[in-house]
């Protein structure tokens, strides 16, 4: 690697760094900010709507499909993405060439084998179709001598500028060391390469096996605005799915006070509850009314008393049908030990 090279991974460092110190602050803030209205009941009217609707049969088999279409988009995506980082980074140090014991991957930057030229008339005479697209990724296997060798093999080699080369051999000669020296030259190009490698400079011959057009993924991870990229989307798609995760437990947590404060029933549940009954929950300037078959409506509390009570309580109210006997309950607020309100639900919760 370069010294340019290595200073722009240590600027990218850096700048992925800044971002995930600002991205945290951001998002941490946001999210207990979300926990504690949650935990304090400042959201319970979005909640109880929420919670009536999502007790609906067709709207929580629908979330629940598409909550696991998210599911398996975040985990997808962090299974191709962070081998393909992975492979990227590992090409990046290795001379863009990763081995796995006697085969290795490397990236195919231009197209100098994409095509056959008719000036190579020796790749329409020996049929030699095993041409490859630039951004592709190809499989070469090692060669350990120069016996492995043969004419019009397609090789992986490092020229005399210390790039990467893959070219076909339509040619040998001795060099001036008396070492066999191979001419190379691209299927797309007119002319051969300038610089003839010897088994030395030689990574691997190509083995037939390519996957097109992933390679552009890995070149742009082994960039450093790739680098700062990825590692600034996966560390943002983990942030969100923890602190989610976090929210989620709170607003379940406290969406379970409010299903045993309101006792109605989803739709799988119709007629298990006492029949004849109607019930009203006055909570916050709004009215919930119930019955034997689930949620009735919703609607603004008009009546003065009980909307100043509704901001400080809340209020049950049950009407026997049949009789025609009301029974009503009212469960204040009240302070805890540490001098905190205890939100309503709660008590309701634990009388209940």
């Amino acid at each position: 690697m370069s010294n340019l090279e290595i200073v722009g991974i240590i600027v990218s460092i850096f700048g992925v760094g800044c971002f995930a110190a600002v991205f945290t602050i951001l998002y941490v803030t946001y999210s207990n900010s979300l926990i504690s209205e949650y935990k304090s009941g400042k959201k319970d009217i979005e909640l109880i709507d929420e919670s009536i609707y999502d007790n609906l049969t067709k709207v929580k088999n629908r979330r629940e499909f598409i909550q696991a279409i998210k599911s398996g988009g975040f985990y997808g995506l962090m299974i191709i993405m962070i081998p393909f980082f992975a492979l990227s980074l590992v090409n990046k140090f290795t001379g863009n060439v990763t081995m796995i014991a006697d085969r290795g991957l490397i990236v195919v930057a231009t197209g100098s084998m994409s095509e056959r030229n008719p000036a190579n008339e020796y790749i329409i005479t020996n049929d030699l179709d095993n041409q490859f697209d630039a951004y592709s990724i190809i499989v070469i296997e090692k060669v350990e001598n120069e016996s492995e060798l043969r004419l019009y093999d397609v090789i992986s080699f490092v020229n005399d500028k210390g790039i990467n080369v893959i070219h076909r051999i339509i040619g040998f000669s001795i060099n001036e060391e008396g070492k066999l020296a191979y001419e190379t030259r691209g299927d797309s190009n007119n002319a051969s390469d300038a610089y003839h490698p010897t088994i030395d400079d030689v990574q691997g011959k190509y083995v037939g096996k390519k996957i097109p057009m992933i390679g552009v993924f890995v070149l742009f991870m082994q960039s450093s605005i790739g680098i700062i990229t990825v590692v600034s989307l996966i560390y943002c798609l983990l942030m969100i799915d923890h602190f989610t995760n976090k929210i989620l437990k709170a607003q379940n947590e406290r969406l379970d006070h409010l299903s045993q404060a309101i006792d109605y029933q989803t739709e799988t549940e119709l007629g298990t509850m006492k029949a004849h009954f109607t019930e009203t929950i006055y909570y916050k300037g709004i009215s919930y009314t119930f019955n034997e078959d689930g949620f009735i409506n919703k609607e603004e509390i008009k009546d003065e008393d009980i909307l100043e009570k509704s901001s400080s309580s809340i209020i049950q109210v049950v009407e026997n049908n049949d009789t025609n006997e009301i029974t009503s309950k009212e469960f204040p607020v009240e302070v805890n030990e540490e001098g905190k309100e205890v939100s309503p639900l709660e008590i309701l919760h634990k009388t209940e």
